[in-house]
C-alpha cells in the first residue's frame, strides 16, 4: 500500500526518521505565509510525495475580483512549488462556501472548469497529478462535470469524513462512483471534521475501501497513526485471505 502521512511542509525533516521508520510517505500542506521561504523547498524529500495546495480563505469563482486573481496566483505558485519539492500529485479545494444548495453547486461546475484551466495546464506541464478534493460540495452531482471538462487531466480526491460532516451524501457509495485515484483517511463522529484514527467513529471504512487500496491513502489523523495503520493492515489481510479463498 502506498500510504502518506499529511503533515506541514515545516514539520518535514523533522518526522523523516518516523516515517522512514513506518514505511510512510507525506502530503505536505504548502502554508502560504511559507511559499516564499526558498529554505523549505531546496531538499526533496526522500520518500513518495504529495502536497496539498493552499485553501483557506482561496475561491477561483469569488465575487470579489482580488481574490480570484490571489487564489489563481497562490495555487499556480502551490504547483511550482510542488513540482520543486518532487510531488507526483498535489490536491486543491473547490472554494465553494459551505450551505450551498445543490442547484447553486451545480452552477459553479461550469464556471469553475473554466476557471481551472490554467491550474491543469501547468500541472500537466510540471507533471504533476492535480486532484479536486470534495470539501463542502452537498453532492457528487456537484463534482462531476468538473471532472469531464479536463477529459482525464484532473482526478479526484475522496475525502469521506467531508462527505459524511459537510455534504448532504454521507453515503461514500455515490462519491466512490467518480473514481478517486487518491483518498484522505480520517474518522469522525458525524457531526465535527474531528480527524479520528480509522476505527474510532462512524465512518465504516472496512466497509467501502477495500477496492481503493492500491491508490494513494493519505492518513490525515491528528492521533491515533500506529492504530489507524494497524487498520489498513488488517483489511489488507481480509482482503487478501478473501482472495485466497475464491481462488
Amino acid at each position: 500500500m502506498d500510504v502518506r502521512l499529511a503533515l506541514p511542509l515545516s514539520r518535514t525533516e523533522e518526522a523523516l526518521p518516523r516515517l522512514d521508520a513506518l514505511g510512510l510517505g507525506a502530503e505536505v500542506y504548502l502554508d502560504p505565509a511559507l511559499l516564499e521561504e526558498d529554505g523549505l523547498f531546496q531538499a526533496r524529500p526522500p520518500v513518495p510525495l504529495s502536497a496539498h495546495l493552499p485553501f483557506w480563505n482561496l475561491d477561483l469563482l469569488s465575487p470579489d475580483p482580488e481574490v480570484r486573481g490571489l487564489t489563481l496566483r497562490r495555487l499556480l505558485f502551490g504547483l511550482d512549488r510542488a513540482a520543486e519539492l518532487g510531488a507526483d500529485r498535489a490536491v486543491l479545494h473547490s472554494g465553494i462556501p459551505h450551505g450551498r444548495t445543490p442547484e447553486e453547486a451545480l452552477s459553479r461546475a461550469e464556471p469553475l472548469a473554466e476557471a481551472l484551466g490554467p491550474l491543469v495546464r501547468r500541472a500537466r506541464a510540471l507533471g504533476v497529478r492535480l486532484l479536486l478534493e470534495n470539501t463542502h460540495e452537498p453532492n457528487p452531482e456537484a463534482l462531476t462535470p468538473v471532472l469531464e471538462a479536463h477529459g482525464g487531466a484532473l482526478g479526484f480526491c475522496f475525502d469521506a469524513a467531508h462527505a459524511r460532516v459537510f455534504s448532504r451524501t454521507p453515503d461514500p457509495a455515490p462519491w466512490l462512483a467518480l473514481l478517486p485515484e487518491h483518498l484522505h483517511l480520517n474518522d469522525t463522529d458525524g457531526i465535527y471534521d474531528r480527524h479520528w484514527g480509522l476505527g474510532q467513529g462512524v465512518l465504516d471504512h472496512g466497509a467501502w475501501l477495500g477496492p481503493f487500496l492500491d491508490r494513494p491513502l493519505v492518513l490525515e489523523v491528528r492521533e491515533g497513526l500506529e492504530a489507524s495503520l494497524a487498520f489498513l493492515k488488517r483489511l489488507q489481510g481480509a482482503l487478501e485471505g478473501q482472495g485466497a479463498l475464491l481462488g
